[in-house]
């Protein structure tokens, strides 16, 4: 297993596709960065702050960038290229051809299979805290560091390293919730020889989950929702810290990883990779 899961990582990272998603948060990062810092698009709250406190620099730091970084993509570009990967690892195999001929090797038909989702858990765990610390240096080489300040029911303020702990636990959590969707993308990988229709899958599960949120028709199915568990990490940034929602959205997330994991790896075992 050790060995699958080496030689897919080392395949994984010879695809030009597997950069697209460093490359592309990099670029977010730089542009969130120039909008800040000369954009001034946080002027009305700094006007009315200023109206009950007596502000000395600014708020806008690295803390504040890596958490407003997270409003931008949580939804968007990182989804996608969790997608972007994760419907790649089975599918590309057999469009390129190369599924039955790796399959007639003798190794185990589920167990190359968890290889592969291995690989694509450890992608996004990577580019999602790859974000945060590039977001962090980048915001910390231009903006400073200091303490952070969220605008959430209110104004709360967190001194600096308590801040660097809290985002780290955010990134930790988004990660888990870019996993569930990735899931869904391998699991429909599995029996389909187009990538591009499992990105999309996953994809389209996403955002049809948000509109489904917001229609009241549809209040009943919520907690089963997965975008209903998506902001958890919100509330590491309010004290107290709710920790039983914050749990209980992690554990709802990895039940919707593995449900989606399983049902791939069945779909597969199942499938005649000789047709």
């Amino acid at each position: 297993m050790i060995t699958s899961i080496r030689m897919e990582l080392l395949k994984l990272w010879r695809k030009p596709r597997t950069y697209f998603g460093f490359i592309s948060m990099t670029l977010m990062i730089i542009l969130m960065l120039i909008a800040i810092k000369y954009g001034d698009p946080f002027r009305h709250m700094r006007e009315r702050i200023s109206q009950d406190f007596i502000i000395a620099g600014s708020f806008i730091n690295a803390a504040f960038l890596t958490r407003y970084l997270l409003e931008g993509v949580v939804y968007t570009f990182l989804p996608l290229f969790a997608c972007l990967v994760c419907g790649d690892l089975i599918a590309s195999e057999a469009s390129d051809g190369t599924l039955r001929t790796v399959l007639c090797r003798p190794i185990s038909k589920v167990g190359w299979a968890v290889s592969k989702y291995v690989v694509g858990a450890f992608y996004i765990f990577v580019l999602a805290i790859f974000s945060g610390v590039a977001a962090y240096m980048v915001g910390w080489a231009f903006l400073g560091k200091g303490s952070l300040v969220v605008f959430n029911d209110g104004i709360w303020v967190f001194p600096e390293w308590s801040a660097i702990l809290r985002l780290l636990a955010t990134y930790g959590i988004v990660a888990v919730a870019m996993l569930a969707v990735g899931s869904v993308s391998f699991a429909i990988s599995t029996f389909l020889s187009n990538a591009n229709v499992a990105i999309i899958g996953g994809m389209g599960l996403l955002y049809m989950s948000a509109i489904l949120q917001e229609i009241e028709y549809f209040k009943f199915l919520k907690p089963y929702l997965l975008t209903s568990y998506f902001n958890s990490w919100k509330g590491l940034f309010v004290e107290p810290i709710d920790t039983t929602i914050i749990w209980e959205s992690l554990g709802v997330l990895l039940v919707y990883s593995a449900v989606a994991f399983i049902i791939g790896l069945v779909i597969f075992q199942r499938r005649d990779v000789l047709s």
